[in-house]
C-alpha cells in the first residue's frame, strides 16, 4: 500500500514533469524547434531574393536575346554589339583612346596644388 502510494504521490508527478522538460526543450532548441524555425525562415528570405535577382537577369538576358533573334533583328543593337566586338567606329563618331581616359581620371583625382 505505502509503495503504490509513493508512486502515485511521487514518482508519477517527477516522470510526468521529466516528460514535458523533454518535450517543451525539444520545441525550444530541438532540431525541429523554434530557434531553427527562426533560422529556416531567414535562410528562406536571402534565397528569395537571390531567387528574384536571378529572375530578373534571366528576363533581360532573354529580352536581349530576343532582340538578337533574326527574325526580329534589331538594328542599333546589332550595330553596337559589331563596334564592340570589332573595334569599328562609324563616321562622325568621337573616339577617346583608353590611355587618354586614364589620364584625364587620374588628373581628376590628384588634388591642384596653389
Amino acid at each position: 500500500m505505502l509503495r503504490s502510494r509513493f508512486f502515485v504521490d511521487v514518482i508519477a508527478p517527477a516522470l510526468c514533469v521529466c516528460w514535458a522538460a523533454v518535450f517543451i526543450y525539444s520545441a525550444i532548441a530541438g532540431e525541429a524547434g523554434y530557434g531553427t524555425l527562426a533560422e529556416l525562415q531567414v535562410e528562406l528570405q536571402e534565397k528569395s531574393a537571390e531567387v528574384e535577382a536571378l529572375r530578373a537577369r534571366r528576363e533581360a538576358l532573354e529580352k536581349r536575346a530576343n532582340l538578337l533573334n533574326s527574325k526580329s533583328l534589331d538594328p542599333d543593337l546589332v550595330d553596337e554589339r559589331v563596334r564592340s566586338v570589332l573595334g569599328f567606329s562609324a563616321e562622325g563618331d568621337i573616339i577617346i583612346p583608353r590611355d587618354e581616359i586614364s589620364r584625364l581620371i587620374d588628373a581628376a583625382d590628384t588634388p591642384k596644388q596653389k
